[in-house]
């Protein structure tokens, strides 16, 4: 597939829009707070600013720190850590290490580049584990939009064996106890298509080429290795979210074969809440969403 100049045009259309959303929302927010100390573009892998992470630690803390790792969303084509800062400041007001990073983005990148990112992170954590403080048995993964795909494409990594092979990976040395997808993607077989619309859509599916192998595809269909004894997932909507009907189908998938999970929909006809509304900072439903996303993390720590 040859990426054209319609997709070039495409693709710089949707970031520009979305990065002028993104800072009106975050508009007169604080990068720093007293609650929180940051450690900022730490480099955790080979491919320079895309293999930056920051962490937030709460500033208050004594003994091991539990960890939350942040997967970006961003249709695969867009966005960094610096879009999440206020949001990972806030959970680590809540007692978690976070870490935030940047990873490989399409159309410089495909599948599964954010995999072996998200392993580099692994990494990181691991050898950093003593300088931090870092609580590797209560390990967590928290993703919004194409984040919450990954969140729940690497908690099947995490727990299928024959999945996790697939991508030649081992197990990290640390303990993956639940994880959180918001708004999240779930069926990849449309960007595989690369569908003409909806537009997000078009964008999207250059990170799923249609020029690689047969077999690197396949592996993006993670509702096929999906075990029974997946992570706990917290799965949550919002009424107008774009891609809402992914999380009800993730939701049936989970409650079909029995796999611990909490579905979560926010909003209503009065008080409509739109696509990875929980980010926002400003929004007291927001707020509540994202507690109660640490209450269930909370919940499954050892």
């Amino acid at each position: 597939m040859e990426y054209t100049q319609e997709m070039k045009d495409l693709i710089t259309k949707f970031r520009a829009e979305w990065k002028k959303h993104d800072d009106e929302r975050d508009e007169g927010l604080p990068t720093e707070i007293p609650e929180v100390i940051r450690h900022n573009d730490i480099s955790y892998g080979p491919y320079g600013k895309y293999n930056l992470l920051d962490l937030n630690l709460p500033k208050n803390y004594s003994g091991k720190l539990p960890v939350i790792i942040n997967i970006h969303g961003g249709g695969f084509f867009y966005g960094s850590k610096e879009t999440y800062q206020f949001y990972c400041m806030f959970l680590a007001k809540q007692g978690f290490a976070v870490v935030n990073f940047n990873y490989r983005l399409a159309p410089d990148y495909q599948f599964p580049a954010n995999i072996e990112d998200i392993d580099h992170v692994y990494n990181w954590l691991s050898t950093n584990a003593e300088k931090y403080n870092f609580d590797l048995n209560n390990v967590f993964l928290v993703g919004d939009s194409a984040g919450g795909q990954m969140v729940t494409q690497m908690s099947a990594i995490y727990t299928n064996p024959e999945y996790r092979h697939m991508f030649g990976l081992r197990n990290p040395d640390f303990t993956i106890r639940a994880g959180a997808t918001n708004c999240g993607g779930f069926i990849t077989e449309n960007y595989h298509k690369i569908p003409k619309e909806p537009k997000i859509m078009y964008a999207a599916g250059l990170y799923f080429a249609t020029y690689q192998d047969t077999a690197t595809v396949d592996l993006t269909k993670l509702e096929d290795y999906i075990p029974k004894q997946m992570l706990p997932l917290y799965v949550m909507t919002a009424n107008k979210d774009f891609v809402r009907e992914q999380s009800i189908m993730l939701d049936k998938f989970l409650t079909e074969h029995k796999i611990a999970h909490e579905f979560h929909e926010y909003g209503d006809a009065n008080h409509e809440r739109q696509h990875v509304f929980h980010i926002n900072q400003k929004d007291e439903l927001a707020k509540k969403c994202n507690l109660g996303e640490i209450r269930f993390f909370k919940e499954h720590m050892a």
